[in-house]
């Protein structure tokens, strides 16, 4: 009996001995919790987007010049004229297109290339009267008119590279590279009036409504920055600022007696999309 006895006392000693040992031994043998794996940015990626841009325009317009220049031939000679009119037009609207890329990753360093196609509504006028005083054949003859200026954007397209800094799935980039888009200006006269009825012939008053246009492609350079935050494996939405400054094509507009300068033509824009990337 005491034999018995002693030797439980024994196993539960060990027992108690060994209890730390086996719980260490169990803690090692828990399975390990899964380690995070970092967003990789790198692949080829499609998307679509949309935002807001606006450019300035402005034209100088000399109503004494255009009547002595249409109306001089005809005999007029011109005794006053209201002062000259600088028009400025700030041309805004929204844009809206697709883009597609390639990203590399090495590290926290991203780098790529982007290119994107845009429809756009960019657009504005503005105008402004004027009048013109003088004598036709001896006669008096004073006439009212306007003078209005146009412009819009309806394409506009970039390729960009892209160079950032990722931090897990929040891609913060600066870009910049090329530009293209197409821009209609106009800069016409209108609403020609004559002080009273007959001074002017009906080949005169038609010579007075005068305008024109110019309808082309330009090209030039865009620059920005943007984030990019990857909300799964394979999507991701933007922010993203350009400013695009479209330099070629052609620089001067011009009517009698007024001209319209854009040598170059600044754009900003602002717009937001969204891409889905190819892992």
């Amino acid at each position: 009996m005491h034999k018995r006895f002693a030797i439980g006392v024994s196993l539960v000693g060990l027992f108690l001995a060994g209890g730390p040992a086996f719980s260490a031994d169990m803690a090692l043998k828990a399975p390990p919790l899964p380690v995070p794996v970092p967003y990789d940015w790198s692949g080829f990626y499609v998307g679509a987007n949309g935002g807001y841009g606006w450019d300035p325009a402005n034209l100088n317009f000399s109503p004494a010049a255009f009547a002595s220049a249409i109306l001089g031939p005809f005999g007029y000679v011109v005794t006053g004229s209201s002062g000259p009119v600088n028009l400025s037009v700030n041309p805004q609207g929204w844009l809206g297109g697709v883009q597609l890329g390639y990203d590399w990753q090495r590290g926290a360093a991203v780098y790529g290339v982007e290119a994107d196609f845009d429809g756009a509504a960019i657009n504005g006028s503005t105008s402004a009267p004027f009048f013109v005083t003088g004598t036709l054949g001896g006669d008096i003859a004073d006439f009212t008119g306007n003078v209005g200026l146009t412009q819009k954007i309806d394409f506009l397209s970039t390729l960009r590279g892209r160079l950032g800094w990722a931090s897990d799935n929040v891609l913060l980039y600066g870009t910049g590279g090329f530009a293209w888009g197409h821009v209609i200006t106009s800069v016409n006269t209108f609403g020609i009036k004559e002080a009273a009825i007959g001074q002017f012939s009906p080949a005169e008053l038609a010579a007075l409504q005068v305008g024109a246009s110019s309808d082309s492609f330009r090209y030039g350079f865009a620059v920005g920055a943007g984030i990019e935050w990857a909300l799964a494996h394979n999507w991701s939405i933007r922010g993203e600022y350009l400013f695009v400054d479209l330099l070629g094509g052609p620089g001067t507009l011009g009517i009698p007696g007024g001209a319209v300068s854009f040598n170059y033509l600044p754009i900003q824009v602002v717009r937001f999309g969204f891409n889905y990337q190819f892992h």
